[in-house]
């Protein structure tokens, strides 16, 4: 067998021995890799996090307004509400690098975004959701909701559309943690 061949049976046997039994027991541990020469290992903020989601119902005339046989309601999700028993630091307010995030994302049956709502954990505006919290960082417990701002599509949020829903959050970085 040509050596070529045989390295590449190798790597390919060694990647698929790797990957280890996703499904076992649930249980992944988060991790990100380091950053480069000379940096830290970045940490997840949290380990869990409990989220319910909000619905709201909005008119739907179907398109004849004289008829209002036809009409009905469609149930969008309008915010989510995000709850941990772990804190989320505050960077200092005159380093920041990031203030950090919460961000919830509604998928679609292909995993794809389809809409989302952020809010940033520094007490300021986001500019594209126009939410504030009123406090810097997250103190456990707090329920914090965020709505849906943002949609690929009018009616995205649409409960029929969406398959999934999932949460990114974005600890703070400072200049101090460099």
């Amino acid at each position: 067998m040509q050596p070529i061949i045989l390295l590449g049976v190798v790597a390919v046997a060694a990647a698929l021995i790797g990957t280890g039994f996703l499904g076992q027991g649930g249980n992944i541990a988060l991790w990100v890799q380091s950053l480069g020469w000379g940096e830290q290992d970045l940490t997840a903020p949290i380990s869990h996090a409990f989220i319910d989601l909000n619905l709201k119902k909005i008119p739907n005339n179907n398109g004849t307004p004289t008829d209002n046989s036809d009409d009905y309601f469609d149930n969008v999700i309008s915010s989510c509400s995000f709850h941990s028993d772990q804190s989320i630091r505050a960077a200092d307010p005159t380093s920041v690098l990031s203030p950090g995030l919460i961000i919830c994302k509604l998928t679609d049956d292909r995993d794809k975004a389809i809409a989302e709502g952020r809010i940033l954990l520094n007490g300021q505006a986001d500019p594209d959701c126009k939410q504030t919290q009123s406090t810097v960082g997250y103190a456990a417990s707090q329920h914090l909701n965020i709505d849906i701002c943002q949609t690929a599509f009018p009616g995205a949020n649409d409960v029929q559309k969406v398959t999934d829903v999932k949460i990114v959050v974005e600890g703070a970085l400072d200049q101090s943690m460099q």
